[in-house]
């Protein structure tokens, strides 16, 4: 039985697919653009659709991509000067705030 997936769970396959398809294309390139190391790459490669889909679903609402630490700078910053600023600061994760 199919069971629709969440906006997370649809995100988290539609970038997976999107990894897969640039490392068909360019295997270093990917891997670079999205962080990956060469286990993980290698990980996805083997893994069939179905496989990624069954993954997603049982990961559910869990986020496998997080929003860089400079997303809001990045997003106020003039378009002229965002790429620059992006490519000038590889991403980090945005640290956990503690309460």
């Amino acid at each position: 039985m199919c069971h629709p997936l969440s906006d997370v769970q649809a995100t988290n396959l539609q970038l997976l697919y999107a990894i897969r398809l640039g490392m068909e294309r360019d295997l270093v390139d990917t891997c670079r653009r999205f962080g990956l190391h060469a286990r993980q790459a290698a990980r996805l490669r083997e893994m069939s659709s179905e496989a990624l889909w069954a993954a997603v679903h049982a990961i559910g609402n869990t986020s496998l991509f997080i929003p860089r630490s400079d997303i809001i700078a990045l997003l106020e910053a003039p378009q002229v000067l965002a790429g620059t600023l992006a490519a000038a600061h590889p991403p980090t994760p945005t640290p956990k705030v503690h309460q």
